[in-house]
């Protein structure tokens, strides 16, 4: 299933502003639990959903290098997507480095940052192939 994006300025504002945040290396990760009858135009949100926000740095990143980072956050959540439970708005932004990092820096760090913000459920096993 195709992850829902964050799309508006103010979802983003609403995930930075009430949601919880960790801080590694590489990534920063804010997440909101959405509450029960949270709307969007006028039309409520589904609870069974997880939306997701992906950003780099325009300052120190031209846009083919922002576009690769982004499709680097997106392939490493889509390996963890299984083990993380719904409901949540979370925002993942590449903080600024020298070098873009590899797709298993980036994994586990991303798994550790959601470990941290307890909504990660080690529990699942992940298939690391795949």
């Amino acid at each position: 299933m195709k992850p829902v994006m964050l799309r508006f300025n103010y979802e983003f504002s609403r995930v930075y502003k009430r949601g919880n945040f960790a801080i590694g290396k590489f990534l920063t990760v804010h997440c909101f639990k959405r509450y029960a009858g949270l709307k969007h135009n006028n039309t409520l949100i589904p609870t069974d959903i997880n939306r997701l926000g992906f950003c780099a740095n325009k300052k120190q990143l031209g846009a083919v290098e922002r576009n690769k980072a982004r499709r680097l956050l997106r392939e490493a959540y889509r390996s963890l997507a299984d083990c993380i439970p719904l409901g949540y708005d979370i925002v993942f932004t590449l903080r600024p480095s020298e070098e873009l990092p590899t797709y298993h820096q980036v994994s586990e760090e991303m798994k550790k940052l959601l470990v941290k913000l307890h909504i990660f459920d080690s529990n699942t096993s992940i298939d690391k192939d795949s």
